[in-house]
């Protein structure tokens, strides 16, 4: 089973042709600069992308017999991901030049976008090293990420403008997340420097 609907009777390889092209269209969902996500697009996506990840976490812990484990096995991912949040331009009552806020952080519990590379490295080409951004960290826990470019793979499709993104999908979820506001660079400095003490404290 990959979706607990009753009703609507779809072959498991009509659901993954589905998916498929919801990622697709996912993948280029626009980013607005001032205020991110069109929050009704974001609610139409989470209905069925994050239906999705809340029914398998619920099928997994409650009925496992019921879950389709190579179609879950083909995205899931736990562990670590990483978020970049823009400052954006802000006009003030009766102001001639705008200023430049951080946004803030919305916990709506619905999906985003995460990468599982503390470098950003396939994003660079729209970030700056030394720019201060907020930057998201989150540790899934005993939640479900949906890797974009695993199950891509397992189902014979990539997408040449979005691979080197390293795309996953998880909900924001505050408990989860922790809040840098810092560079790039700094952030990267800070990774590397726990790495390293995770190797000595072995």
């Amino acid at each position: 089973m990959i979706f607990d609907f009753r009703n609507m009777t779809f072959a498991d390889d009509d659901w993954k042709y589905i998916i498929l092209q919801y990622l697709k269209e996912w993948t280029e969902i626009p980013l607005n600069p001032n205020y991110g996500y069109d929050i009704e697009k974001l609610k139409f996506f989470d209905g069925f992308l994050g239906t999705l990840l809340k029914q398998t976490e619920f099928f997994v812990k409650e009925c496992p017999s019921e879950v389709n484990k190579e179609f879950v096995d083909s995205w899931k991912y736990q562990g670590k991901l990483y978020r970049v949040m823009h400052s954006h331009y802000v006009f003030n009552d009766n102001s001639i030049e705008p200023r430049i806020v951080m946004p803030k952080v919305n916990y709506h519990r619905m999906i985003t976008h995460w990468t599982d590379d503390y470098t950003f490295e396939g994003l660079m080409y729209k970030l700056s090293d030394d720019e201060e951004y907020i930057i998201l960290e989150v540790d899934t826990g005993e939640h479900l990420a949906f890797d974009v470019n695993k199950f891509r793979s397992a189902n014979n499709q990539s997408e040449r403008f979005t691979d080197k993104e390293r795309e996953f999908i998880f909900p924001m979820y505050k408990e989860n997340i922790k809040e840098y506001r810092t560079t790039i660079k700094e952030f990267v400095k800070m990774k590397e420097s726990e790495k390293l003490k995770k190797v000595r404290d072995v």
